[in-house]
């Protein structure tokens, strides 16, 4: 039997109910965050409900989680996981629905040789107004994820109608050239990923020269290195763009790689 919490219940997952008229079921209205837990330890929770909290008040949703990080650690006990997947959906009518499900690991080989993305073959507006937000209307990510997923590759990268670099449709996206570490600015709309914040801090740390700008889709395959990051795959080492290559996984991106998991092990005791 697997758990779940649904509006601060614990509770069996054939026994939660959300009613047929929430908006979300009607209209995809509502929220969702996407985080990792660690022996029963969710990796900065806060950062990830701050982040709902700002994207419900653009969008007019209440939020008023309770035990958030006490809540995940339970589901994890009785569901008996460690590493865990663990989804927050905070829904258009107000339910708050918190489940997790085993981690599915990505393949040891893109760690150690790298991974490989897709192109996007539209562009997307980045003006559009669900943009930078994790929203249940995520039709587009999840079939350009599974597309990527179908060819052996790790994720999409979203391209801008100015021929700039975005992010990926389940992670956001770092270059290394010429020594510094290049990522697109939030700016362009982009999620504002919490393990993308937790890469800044480090390298700013590290005293590594850090440029957030706009980057042009051919900067990619001249880049020394590249990396995606998300909560689920850390930081995965890319060596594989469409068609074009880059080495690595270099310096920097173990670098980063490695104080990440410091990090986690610091913050989650684990």
């Amino acid at each position: 039997m697997e758990y779940l919490s649904l509006n601060g219940k614990i509770l069996p997952e054939a026994e939660a109910q959300i009613p047929a008229t929430d908006p979300a079921v009607a209209h995809g209205l509502g929220l969702f965050e996407v985080t990792r837990a660690y022996r029963g330890v969710p990796f900065r929770i806060a950062d990830h409900l701050s982040r709902m909290r700002r994207s419900a008040t653009r969008f007019g949703l209440r939020l008023a989680p309770g035990r958030v990080g006490e809540e995940i650690a339970e589901l994890c006990r009785r569901n008996r996981l460690e590493d865990a997947y663990v989804r927050i959906t905070l829904t258009g009518g107000g339910n708050f629905l918190i489940r997790t499900r085993p981690l599915e690991r990505l393949p040891a080989a893109w760690y150690r040789r790298g991974a490989r993305v897709l192109l996007a073959e539209s562009r997307r507006d980045p003006a559009g107004i669900l943009y930078g937000h994790k929203t249940l209307n995520y039709l587009e990510n999840v079939m350009l994820r599974d597309r990527a997923r179908r060819a052996g590759a790790a994720d999409t990268i979203l391209i801008g109608l100015g021929g700039e670099v975005l992010e990926g449709c389940v992670s956001n996206v770092f270059l290394v050239r010429r020594g510094r570490l290049v990522t697109p600015s939030l700016d362009a709309h982009i999620l504002p990923g919490v393990t993308r914040k937790v890469v800044l801090g480090l390298a700013a740390r590290a005293r590594l020269r850090v440029d957030e700008r706009t980057v042009g889709a051919d900067e990619m395959t001249e880049a020394e290195e590249a990396f995606l990051t998300n909560s689920l795959v850390e930081v995965l080492p890319v060596t594989r763009i469409g068609a074009g290559r880059v080495a690595g996984p270099g310096r920097i991106t173990r670098f980063i790689a490695d104080e990440y998991r410091k990090t986690v092990e610091r913050e989650t005791g684990r």
